[in-house]
């Protein structure tokens, strides 16, 4: 089953950032884990639960670090965050239907896992010039 792993292409500049991206990518390790060995349904509901909980508190910091350290992305930022809770909520409902299906792992790891990889080297990894220069 394919994971990922946190590495320094994902560095923000912002250590709490980066410590809660690890977080959130062992948690959704975790989740698919979890989704294609078909463990128990409130293992999984507590995952998702978990994971959910802390993306909403995480996105919410890391906009205000986007805003403090004026990050031309912070606007796109916040509205990436936005689609990816929706997302994040289809999935839970999917689950909540069907439960562990093949059809949800497979949207949790194309959907979620290449998503989150792809707005932290794309996107959250712009802050890290803005703090370079306000800390120069």
């Amino acid at each position: 089953m394919p994971s990922i792993q946190w590495d320094l292409t994902m560095s923000t500049g912002v250590d709490a950032i980066d410590n809660q991206h690890k977080q959130l990518i062992t948690w959704l390790n975790d989740l698919l884990a979890a989704m294609s060995q078909g463990r128990g349904r409130s293992e999984i509901q507590a995952v998702l639960a978990k994971l959910g909980g802390y993306a909403v508190t995480h996105f919410g910091y890391e906009e205000d670090c986007m805003t403090k350290y004026k990050c031309p992305v912070a606007a796109q930022n916040a509205a990436a965050h936005q689609d990816f809770i929706a997302t994040f909520n289809s999935l839970g409902e999917e689950y909540e239907r069907n439960g562990a299906s093949a059809h949800l792992v497979v949207r949790v790891e194309s959907e979620l896992m290449r998503w989150l990889v792809n707005h932290i080297k794309r996107t959250d990894t712009q802050l890290l010039p803005c703090v370079k220069s306000q800390l120069a």
